[in-house]
């Protein structure tokens, strides 16, 4: 493989990261837990992609733990809340995620763009041999 189909194909793989990623976060937004709770009451964490390149320099997308994951909400009625009426609820802000997917879409179809361009390079060689 090229080293441009490479690279193309590691950049669409990671904007479909990016994008797994925030769809998880937006799934789960209006979950709630039991602040410091584990298991079954324990609310969703939300996630972050880190986009960074590999030794070769193909691009990269892991996942971390957002810093905060969650954040305090006043809900006294829900039956998830603690003592003082609060639940956990996941650190998802749904104009910052929407940005976030338009971004890797936009990333996805420049590397499709790439990959259409060597092929049609590839197209024109093999014309020029024939």
């Amino acid at each position: 493989m090229t080293p441009i189909v490479g690279s193309a194909l590691g950049g669409m793989a990671a904007a479909t990261k990016r994008i797994d990623v925030s769809a998880q976060n937006i799934a789960n937004a209006s979950s709630v837990g039991t602040p410091g709770a584990a298991g079954k009451n324990e609310s969703y964490k939300a996630v972050e992609p880190i986009q960074t390149s590999d030794a070769s320099g193909a691009p990269e997308v892991k996942v971390r733990e957002k810093k905060p994951s969650t954040v305090p909400v006043y809900a006294p009625n829900n039956p998830l809340a603690n003592e003082e009426g609060l639940v956990e609820s996941p650190n998802v802000d749904l104009a910052g995620e929407l940005v976030n997917q338009t971004l890797a879409v936009h990333s996805y179809k420049a590397n499709v763009k790439m990959f259409e361009i060597w092929n049609e390079l590839q197209r024109a060689t093999l014309d020029i041999k024939s």
